[in-house]
């Protein structure tokens, strides 16, 4: 949804390795989060990089090259947005959020205002949906 915003290349690969952490939190990438996945490719334009996340980076050596507070918060509410996309919002993928929110420095009160936008916006998300399927 912002990744569009990402002009860094350094950036968006950060992101994809973030990414990639997040959905593996709890051991299982599912169809939907593996979708969400490559959609973020297509969105920041890496169709063409090759891209190897096979001997990925902790996420406090990765969250520490993002210095941009507007990329951080795109990182945050992306991320966010990538684990709620299965409905089931577990305790290593909480932990990985926590994590990310405290290396950037977030506070617990606007972690609480993304966290409820993206709540906001997947519900909005499903109402499309049942709009479009009991029309």
């Amino acid at each position: 949804m912002f990744l569009h915003f990402l002009e860094q290349q350094v950036h968006k690969l950060a992101f994809l390795e973030i990414a990639h952490l997040a959905a593996k939190a709890d051991g299982n990438v599912n169809w939907k989060e593996r979708g969400k996945l490559r959609s973020y490719i297509e969105e920041m334009g890496l169709l063409d990089v090759d891209i190897d996340l096979s001997n990925p980076r902790s996420l406090a050596e990765i969250a520490s090259a993002v210095q941009d507070k507007s990329v951080q918060k795109i990182f945050l509410i992306e991320i966010l947005m990538l684990l709620y996309t299965d409905g089931d919002y577990n305790d290593e993928e909480k932990e990985i959020v926590t994590d990310l929110k405290d290396l950037f420095g977030f506070s617990d009160e606007t972690y609480e205002s993304m966290r409820e936008w993206v709540i906001a916006m997947d519900k909005l998300k499903i109402d499309g949906i049942k709009l479009i399927l009991n029309a």
